[in-house]
């Protein structure tokens, strides 16, 4: 049996290394998320990468889904119906246990809480990437350096600055952009433009984008349950980022940053209309909006480096959708989701050498505080023209869960220390203090009836890491890391209080205030060579998560099928990870990659669902200073090693879970440029039109299911853009 189904196979080392045509200084891309401060890529562990701008343009990029599609050990679960992108999934870890940064700020956390089991209600598809100059991403716990919610790793954006618009001391400097594809049948544009004076800058980039549902392989056109093609949708986003910089000093600078997301969705559920509900429509709202200021100086008498950030940041979500009955009622759902966050950064760098090594030691804090909250309003119209907020026997409004203060402080320190052979040790230690305050008000004891307790969570907790790093032979360099995560019960798990009692089906989900936090112990070996021609890097890891959150059934407590989050035990996860490059001819490169991933929960000897089976990418890829091109084979294995589905998952289907069959499809991409600031990008995308499916995208779906198709990938594809710089 073969190990992949169907074509090739392929690998794109794309994710850590840029353009083929670069030099190897250009592999060395800096990367500056894995340790706090800017370092070469080629001196970081193998579980650390970096998506170029340049590749984000050369793969005319849609989405999170897209930048991410060729990095190994990380997928995005996508729900097709109607929520879109949930989120990043690392190394089997996913939601809140990723940390996200946008410049190095706390990006606000997901909601699940109603959604499918790859969905969100509440995802994290809500940044720009045209704004992007390159995404970071560290796999495993990154806790000593970043605190509670690196627990699974960390994915650092970083958006652009005036530097990439005009390169000079002083001048002026811009771009536009088009771009459109067949997928979502959508399009866009943005522009940019920088100015440099001699003590102050500014950059402003506005980007639009519109579009509608993405296609699939699903041929069922009905309305109802079985419906395997995707629900008609149009939606259409705007973004604008804008920095203004002054420099009181040669050497410091001063940046103000203010930026506005917003992007609104209408889709026409025809997949949940049933003899009852004739008509289902709703209209969601993802809006961010971050405003900070940061100041940094550098050779300040004993400092190297000295940074200082504030910020404010505000995410509203709304989901909203009018259900027409077949009685001529009219039922209209007002949910939300918001999350309000104040910051506060430090950072201080200092490089001196003592006891012969050269040490460059790095120390800081991160003070946070964010308001959550959970808001569902619904209201009944009757034949008659009156209304009731009583639907069914639920009040309304009410919450799944109260209002939610969670405070952080968190200091750090590293010292990373390079002696004489080169042999390079990276010590470092975090404290944080976590603590959460529920504020009931009348909303939340409508939907808890049973009126059970919230409680305050408190907790800390020391993360340590070491990390050893030694060239040898001249061209390798071995990686060895232990490191720890941490990671308190977010908002929802810990609080979560809320009965439903509408329907034949009853059921509630009640609090723990047991429930303790989240940590985590790994091991990473990893090996990176480097030659004129060649490079690669592969690693090994094991992890092991202590006191996992997971929902577990209770059973039937005074009449409810009742659940709750508990703490269930151990879980268990190891794998391999490899890349590598091979430039074999001028203008050519030959790339590879793969990714194996092992997980086990210990408490039940169970694998886990969220693993992803065996994948790999092949890829070839062509430069010249005015045309180039890639070609890239991604490959994954059938998904067989999945856990049977608990009942209340199946909803009286086989338990059996579906098993994604394996799958290797070919995409094509080309750029040229007819003049000097013009480029011209197209792909072609799932060239030989294959029927598959992501594994992130059918977790937990039945094998009984009969409306499988529906999350299927798209079919052959084309995208192109047009980009003009000057």
């Amino acid at each position: 049996m073969a190990i992949f189904r169907a074509t090739p196979l392929v690998l794109s080392l794309a994710a850590a290394w840029p353009a083929l045509a670069a030099t190897p200084a250009e592999l060395e891309t800096v990367q500056v998320t894995a340790h706090r401060s800017s370092k070469p890529l080629a001196e970081t562990a193998p579980n650390a990468s970096v998506i170029s701008r340049h590749k984000l343009d050369d793969q005319l990029v849609r989405d999170i889904a897209d930048a991410v599609k060729y990095e190994p050990g990380v997928e995005v679960a996508t729900d097709p119906a109607r929520r879109g992108n949930a989120g990043y999934t690392i190394r089997g870890i996913d939601g809140n246990r990723i940390l996200m940064l946008i410049d190095g700020i706390r990006l606000p956390e997901s909601y699940a809480g109603g959604g499918s089991n790859n969905g969100a209600v509440s995802g994290r598809d809500y940044v720009e990437l045209e704004t992007l100059r390159a995404i970071d991403i560290v796999k495993g716990p990154t806790s000593s350096l970043y605190g509670s919610d690196a627990i699974g790793g960390v994915v650092g954006y970083r958006t652009k600055t005036v530097d990439d618009f005009v390169p000079e001391e002083q001048g002026v400097g811009g771009s536009v952009k088009g771009f459109g594809g067949t997928a979502d049948n959508g399009w866009g544009s943005s522009a940019g433009v920088g100015i440099k004076g001699e003590r102050s800058d500014l950059m402003v980039l506005y980007t639009h984008r519109n579009g509608h549902e993405t296609d699939n392989q699903g041929n069922n056109d009905s309305s109802g349950t079985l419906r395997t093609k995707p629900n008609p949708q149009s939606w259409d986003s705007d973004n604008v980022l804008a920095k203004l910089g002054f420099k009181p000093a040669a050497n410091q600078r001063l940046e103000l940053t203010l930026e506005h997301y917003r992007r609104d969705a209408n889709t026409n559920l025809l997949n949940t209309l049933t003899s009852t509900v004739r008509k289902n429509e709703s209209e969601d709202r993802t809006q961010r909006d971050r405003v900070s200021l940061a100041w940094e100086g550098k050779q300040l008498g004993a400092f190297d480096r000295l940074a200082v950030k504030a910020y404010y940041q505000k995410l509203d979500n709304a989901d909203t959708n009018t259900e027409w009955r077949s009685n001529g009622q009219r039922i209209f759902s007002d949910y939300g989701f918001t999350q309000d966050s104040y910051g506060l950064t430090l950072e201080a760098e200092h490089n001196f050498q003592a006891l012969s090594a050269e040490h460059q030691l790095l120390w800081g804090a991160d003070l946070s505080r964010s308001d959550t909250s959970r808001p569902r309003m619904k209201t009944l119209f009757n034949t008659n023209g009156s209304s009731s907020n009583v639907v069914g026997t639920d009040t309304f409004p009410n919450k799944t869960f109260p209002d939610s203060r969670s405070e952080r402080i968190g200091l750090f320190v590293q010292d990373e220390i390079k002696f004489g052979n080169g042999l390079v040790a990276s010590p470092s230690l975090r404290w944080d203090h976590y603590k959460m305050t529920p504020q009931p008000d009348q909303a939340f004891a409508n939907g808890n009836p049973n009126n059970y307790q919230v409680p305050t969570f408190k907790d800390g907790a020391f993360s340590p890491k070491l990390g050893l790093s030694l060239p040898f032979a001249d061209h390798y360099t071995g990686f060895l890391q232990f490191s720890s995560g941490f990671r308190a019960p977010p908002f929802d798990d810990a609080n979560m209080a809320f009965s439903n009692t509408a329907g034949s089906y009853k059921y509630q989900v009640i609090p723990n205030p047991n429930l303790k936090s989240e940590t985590s112990r790994g091991v990473e070996l990893g090996l990176k060579g480097q030659w004129t021609d060649f490079d690669f890097g592969v690693t090994a890891y094991a992890n092991r998560y202590q006191d996992f959150i997971d929902r577990v059934g209770l059973g039937m407590i005074d009449g409810f099928d009742t659940y709750q989050y508990q703490n269930v035990g151990k879980v268990d996860i190891k794998g391999v990870e490899g890349r590598a490059a091979w430039r074999f001819a001028p203008s050519w490169r030959a790339m590879a990659s793969i990714a194996y991933t092992h997980g086990q929960n210990k408490q039940t000897n169970e694998p886990l669902a969220s693993i992803s089976p065996l994948n790999a990418t092949l890829g070839l890829r062509y430069d010249q200073a005015n045309f180039g091109g890639e070609a890239l084979l991604k490959l994954a294995r059938a998904n067989t090693r999945l856990p049977n589905l608990r009942p209340e998952e199946a909803r009286g289907q086989s338990t059996t879970p579906f098993k994604a069959p394996g799958y290797a499809v070919l995409d094509l991409t080309a750029y040229w440029k007819p003049a000097k600031n013009t480029t011209l990008r197209a792909g072609v995308f799932n060239v030989f039109d294959q029927k598959y499916w992501k594994a992130a995208d059918v977790r937990g779906k039945t094998s009984s299911d009969r409306a499988l198709d529906l999350f299927t990938q798209p079919g052959r594809n084309v995208s192109a853009s047009v980009e003009y710089t000057f």
